[in-house]
């Protein structure tokens, strides 16, 4: 799978573009991503909204989970929200393959800041079809 062309349209992915989010770095079974926090992104207590936090790691899971040549999507997800983080602050995401079954994946997302402190981690199971993406051909 071309690496680039999978950055790509993760990056031009309508959520992406809503949301600001852009995937810096995609290798096999590894993806890392980041995102500055707008005032829009906030919760009712001045911190990143949940939902965006969540919405920004399955975004670089995703990236992950089809960096293995075939359409994977996500079936389950949890997260732990660890730390809050505000307007202005730039996080970032890096995911990581963490078991690779004949269909059945693991990814784990860690998002921190940009002084390392951890803001939530995630683990998500994602299923992979057996054939390679069918954008690729596109």
């Amino acid at each position: 799978m071309h690496m680039e062309h999978l950055r790509k349209i993760f990056n031009e992915c309508n959520v992406s573009r809503l949301l600001g989010m852009e995937i810096c770095e995609i290798r096999e079974g590894f993806a890392k991503g980041k995102l500055t926090l707008k005032r829009e992104h906030l919760n009712i207590h001045g911190n990143a909204h949940g939902g965006v936090i969540f919405a920004f790691a399955d975004q670089i899971g995703g990236a992950c989970g089809n960096s293995l040549g075939r359409k994977a999507v996500l079936v389950e997800s949890s997260i732990q929200y660890l730390k809050g983080a505000a307007t202005g602050e730039t996080i970032y995401g890096e995911a990581a393959l963490t078991y690779r079954g004949k269909k059945i994946g693991r990814i784990d997302v860690r998002v921190y800041n940009d002084r390392d402190d951890l803001i939530a981690l995630v683990h998500q199971i994602s299923y992979a079809g057996e054939n390679e993406r069918s954008s690729e051909t596109k």
